[in-house]
């Protein structure tokens, strides 16, 4: 069995195992995991920093993991939070939200930010400080199991963005995931064209810190 082929079956797999988490465990983790986010990641970032933290974040759909309680607790503390729009034609723009009220539902059944919300330009994405995004599928050494491109593909160009927007330099964006310990597949799987590496997992047992990426 070829790669893409053992990666379509984990992908359908783990659909299936997410789907069947109960959605009382489901919350009650993804809360444990965003809290533990927050004490051993964004808190000591933000003190590092010494200011208030800009968080760029997909949204959460269906049954992946619910971000918001983090996204909550960054706006508590003064973070500024960016999340996206994904128009038909593919194309992704940054919105600067101030809390759920700036969202809405959006083409795919994703909340995304309703349309008085501000853009967030391309010329900031250098102020980016941590990207999270919610529910995929991993290998142990939290690589991404890829879906083919698309949506997340996106993710990669908001970084690359980043780094276009601060000449000369390479801004350290923290890469992270929220997501449940049953879909981390440990074995390492090969890298492939839509895949990309991450820094650390947030998960309700713990904080996954990604090596020898």
């Amino acid at each position: 069995m070829d790669i893409k082929e053992r990666k379509k079956k984990l992908r359908a797999h783990m659909a299936g195992v997410r789907s069947s988490i109960p959605e009382a465990v489901r919350q009650a983790e993804a809360l444990a995991a965003c809290l533990r986010a927050e004490r051993e990641v964004l808190g000591p970032l933000r003190a590092r920093k010494g200011a208030p933290l800009t968080v760029f974040s997909y949204l959460s759909f269906r049954d992946e993991p619910d971000t918001s309680p983090l996204l909550q607790s960054c706006g508590d503390r003064g973070d500024r939070i960016v999340v996206p729009r994904v128009a038909r034609d593919g194309r992704m723009t940054l919105h600067l939200v101030n809390g759920t009220q700036d969202l809405t539902e959006g083409t795919w059944g994703i909340p995304e930010p309703s349309k008085r919300v501000p853009v967030w330009p391309v010329s900031r994405y250098g102020e980016l400080d941590l990207v999270l995004v919610p529910g995929l599928a991993f290998d142990g050494f939290g690589g991404r199991i890829g879906y083919g491109g698309g949506y997340y593909d996106r993710f990669m160009s908001v970084l690359e963005g980043a780094h276009r927007a601060v000449p000369g330099e390479s801004p350290r964006v923290v890469k992270a995931a929220l997501t449940y310990r049953e879909l981390i597949v440990e074995e390492p799987l090969p890298m492939e064209e839509h895949d990309f590496r991450l820094d650390m997992l947030f998960t309700a047992s713990g904080i996954i810190y990604i090596e020898g990426k």
